[in-house]
């Protein structure tokens, strides 16, 4: 369990993956791998856990949303009581970005409405209990933009008052049960004056994704993230950090922090870039106005908890404990 002041050394993990796919009917987790997660997470001296719930709990307020094999309130407590003895914190997710609603069953054809509105009440309050009032709760709100949301077949994403409005709701309802909100910094990036005219510094912690390399001589050639070629390729772009998304968090992720923002940066080895942590840090470390602005550093692995991914957590584990002692040297 994280200590006070101490750095957050994190893995995200998924308990349910319909978040973008419907297609699992039993929910697609290996309990022996999570044993393994548990304990090579505890090895390299992570102190958190994320762990992306969506359907994959029997929530007593609405059972109807979990998919076969969700774990029972029981087990949830049990988990987070092992993960604690270990010096593990469970903070429980649940992503409310229409981008990755299919989790939420029915009520996926119910965004912003009064049904809506209470599920995201009620499973916010349940899982502050059921992971023993934890820190922080993760709403996610990652890309909900067009281009994501209309892959699905039901598309649907908010925009202008509604977007900040649903915002501010979910944001009280974590702040209703003591916890702080946390999400991914998409928001902040795509809309940053309503974003800062809307969201006071201190009311969340933000987590910029970012998967690549900072420093141009390792750059990733824009061939691996569109073989077939695609609007990045057509765009005359060289190289994956080029793209504009990836552009704006290298300029301007450590200058928002002027403004007060705090940080849980993540990194990811999703493209195979053996810089991105340590450039990362690096990037993060020395634009940092003050140190209690960065509380961490966690990784994204994005594969389901299951065996078959043993070699993309293994590549996480190692790069995060890496990134570890690269930390730890920049403080010497």
């Amino acid at each position: 369990m994280k200590k006070q002041n101490e750095k957050m050394w994190g893995i995200l993990v998924h308990l349910s993956f319909h978040m973008w796919q419907k297609k699992f009917e039993t929910l697609p987790f290996d309990d022996d791998f999570w044993t393994y997660i548990l304990e090579k997470s505890k090895e390299c001296g992570f102190n958190t856990i994320i762990l992306d719930c969506g359907d994959g709990i029997q929530y007593a307020t609405h059972p109807e949303i979990a998919t076969n094999g969700a774990w029972s309130r029981t087990r949830v407590r049990r988990e987070v009581a092992r993960a604690k003895e270990m010096g593990i914190t469970l903070i429980p997710k649940l992503n409310f970005s229409t981008g990755h609603k299919m989790w939420l069953h029915e009520y996926e054809r119910m965004i912003s409405t009064p049904p809506y509105y209470r599920l995201c009440n009620d499973l916010i309050h349940e899982v502050y209990e059921l992971f023993d009032h934890p820190d922080y709760i993760h709403l996610g709100m990652d890309e909900e933009i067009d281009w994501v949301c209309a892959k699905d077949e039901f598309v649907v994403y908010r925009k202008g008052n509604l977007f900040w409005h649903d915002m501010r709701y979910l944001l009280d309802c974590v702040h209703d049960t003591g916890a702080k909100p946390w999400i991914w910094a998409d928001p902040l990036f795509e809309h940053t004056e309503e974003f800062m005219k809307n969201i006071e510094p201190d009311e969340l912690i933000l987590s910029p994704w970012y998967y690549n390399a900072f420093k141009e001589e390792h750059f990733t050639p824009i061939e691996l993230c569109e073989p077939e070629g695609g609007k990045y390729t057509d765009m005359g772009l060289r190289y994956v950090e080029e793209i504009p998304q990836k552009v704006k968090i290298r300029e301007c992720a450590a200058k928002f922090m002027e403004k007060g923002y705090t940080y849980v940066p993540t990194g990811s080895i999703y493209w195979h870039n053996d810089y991105n942590m340590p450039e990362m840090i690096e990037y993060f470390e020395k634009g940092t106005p003050k140190k209690e602005q960065m509380l961490g550093y966690i990784t994204a692995p994005w594969g389901r908890t299951l065996p078959e991914f043993k070699s993309r957590f293994d590549e996480s584990f190692e790069t995060m404990k890496k990134a570890m002692e690269y930390y730890k040297s920049l403080q010497d």
